[in-house]
């Protein structure tokens, strides 16, 4: 016989105990498909635009500024978000501000140093606001300090554009 008189299946547990332990899978599985992630996309999430950041550096130190390459990966320090690939590098001469014997602040260049505009590509999220980047926001005017191929360098966000 399968349940004894003491209602125990096969004379070791009771039915109470295969009950409960049904109970507890049940509640288990009810729980897991209630919480379950969705595999779905969810509506509320953006889409990332492809954009285009121009990083202006006034004074840069000549041998730094010839190690930047075009495809250097361009990543920025603190919110370690990825600016892209840059794509186009102009060296001009470098921009120093300087107070002259009469007291007048003048627009200089410094001897072995360059100002540098770096143009980086990469997907972020554009907005009237600035743009969006991993967990990062940026603008106009920013200075922010960026990683760039074997460099890091301090500069300021020329510009921005959404592109494609």
């Amino acid at each position: 016989m399968i349940i004894d008189k003491k209602g125990r299946l096969f004379g070791k547990v009771s039915i109470i105990d295969v009950l409960a332990i049904a109970l507890v899978i049940a509640v288990a599985v009810f729980v897991g498909v209630k919480f379950k992630k969705s595999n779905t996309g969810s509506p509320f999430v953006q889409k990332e635009d492809k954009i285009q950041i121009v990083y202006q550096i006034d004074e840069l130190r000549d041998f730094v500024a010839d190690e930047l390459k075009i495809g250097d990966p361009a990543r920025e320090s603190v919110h370690k978000a990825s600016f892209g690939n840059v794509v186009d590098i102009k060296r001009e001469k470098s921009i120093s501000w300087v107070r002259t014997d009469q007291g007048k602040i003048i627009k200089s260049s410094k001897e072995g140093y360059s100002c540098v505009y770096i143009t980086m590509e990469g997907t972020g999220t554009y907005g009237n606001n600035g743009v969006t980047i991993g967990s990062g926001e940026y603008f106009i005017g920013q200075s922010i300090v960026l990683n760039i191929g074997k460099t890091q360098i301090y500069g300021k966000i020329y510009d921005m554009k959404k592109i494609g």
